[in-house]
């Protein structure tokens, strides 16, 4: 998924919150803050703030683009930060491991703007046996990886010679440099590596394992306690972000890409293209569905496996989906 590097930032200071109140069903603040990385797939949040949906519900939304993702939980944990989009089997593994924090609904999932890339010779999964594959086990990409072995392969992670890499820009360069055999990349790189490597192919992409690579809104536990309304607020400008979006895809691409360097409108409409946004009716779907491909069955599938390698505390998800009704 393309959660490009921009630059490495140093820690920001973050403006601490001021306790909100409720009045007339509207949320009242002075400041609430947000932080992502720099990816298409949170951006209409900046349609939210650009088309005033945050301020017409009485939020003075704060968004911080923070590439280092390895600090969200701390940020969530100390209350620094209120709201926090990232992947969900990262979020899931924040709260597994203690993170205070709660469900909000989904964002988007990846639907073919992640991939698996290999050289000519490499011509299915079975053939990366032995071979070297360049990846971030940071990121939701490493999920994608390992859930495409066990459901389309009959090899397993130690099969193959795992190169972990800083981030999925440098996973990239590895195998465009011709120092992988294979890598995960998102786009644009997916596409410029196919473009630039004689031979190159995808192997899979996350249109071809579905609910692995998708981004959640969360946000700190004490905060959704103390201030509902401006949660439901909050929800309430990104499904209007997305009826924007759909709208006025023109103007909602110029307002996504205001938000981040070196990101045009024209990034953002290809980036769409691999992505699948999750708007109120989805949501109310997708989260109250007790089906295999609801929210909770999918995330329950990720802290399990995550569990079972170790990386996780608990797979127990109650509390972090108890906001949903």
């Amino acid at each position: 998924m393309k959660k490009k590097i921009i630059a490495t930032l140093s820690i920001v200071t973050l403006l601490a919150v001021t306790i909100l109140t409720g009045c007339g069903g509207s949320a009242k603040s002075s400041n609430v803050s947000m932080a992502f990385c720099t990816w298409t797939g949170y951006a209409p949040m900046f349609i939210a703030e650009k088309e005033g949906y945050f301020k017409d519900a009485g939020i003075n939304m704060t968004i911080q683009v923070i590439e280092d993702e390895s600090t969200y939980a701390s940020l969530l944990t100390q209350g620094s930060m209120q709201f926090i989009a990232t992947a969900q089997d990262p979020n899931i593994k924040m709260f597994a491991n203690g993170a205070p924090i709660r469900y909000v609904l989904m964002m988007d999932a990846s639907n073919g703007a992640d991939g698996l890339v290999a050289r000519d010779d490499i011509k299915s999964l079975d053939d990366l046996k032995g071979k070297s594959v360049a990846l971030d086990k940071s990121a939701s990409s490493y999920y994608f990886f390992l859930k495409a072995l066990e459901e389309k392969s009959s090899i397993k992670e130690e099969d193959v010679n795992v190169i972990d890499m800083g981030d999925t820009t440098e996973a990239g360069l590895a195998f465009i440099s011709g120092n992988a055999d294979a890598a995960i990349m998102w786009e644009p790189e997916l596409s410029e590596a196919l473009e630039s490597v004689e031979g190159a192919h995808a192997l899979v992409t996350s249109a071809d394992v579905p609910g692995t690579i998708m981004d959640s809104l969360v946000v700190n536990a004490k905060f959704a306690e103390e201030n509902p309304e401006t949660v439901e607020a909050v929800k309430e400008a990104w499904y209007k972000a997305i009826d924007f979006m759909k709208e006025n895809p023109s103007k909602a691409y110029e307002d996504m890409a205001s938000g981040f360097e070196e990101v045009s409108a024209e990034d953002v409409e290809a980036d769409s293209k691999g992505l699948i946004f999750y708007g109120k009716a989805e949501n109310e779907k997708f989260n109250t569905s007790s089906g295999d491909d609801s929210v909770r069955a999918i995330s329950q599938g990720m802290a399990d496996f995550w569990t079972a390698k170790g990386e996780c505390k608990t797979d127990d998800l109650t509390e972090f989906f108890g906001l949903l009704k």
